[in-house]
């Protein structure tokens, strides 16, 4: 995981950048059996690019989008003294650039 460095807070458009395709996402979420903390990251992820508009033709609500992230940085064990959301996208960005 990232040190909580200002530099290392992307974006949504950042995090997200090589991101597939939403129905490409739902398609591997609903096919995958290890709902592992990859799972988890990846769920919140899509909710996230959803709710911040991100991806056309589907949405997601913000409450749902905080409470994947929640999910992700509980499973994470992470300090909450940072926005959900902006922890999915450090998160996110960190596995797709290692991935």
């Amino acid at each position: 995981m990232f040190e909580n460095d200002v530099m290392e807070w992307p974006n949504a458009i950042q995090a997200y950048a090589s991101a597939p395709d939403p129905h490409t996402e739902l398609m591997w979420l609903s096919t995958t059996e290890d709902r592992g903390r990859e799972w988890w990251l990846r769920r919140a992820a899509l909710s996230d690019r959803m709710a911040h508009g991100l991806t056309p033709g589907y949405t997601a609500s913000r409450s749902n989008a905080l409470d994947l992230a929640s999910r992700l940085m509980a499973l994470d064990g992470a300090v909450v003294g940072c926005n959900p959301r902006a922890y999915v996208r450090q998160q996110y960005a960190h596995w797709a650039t290692n991935h």
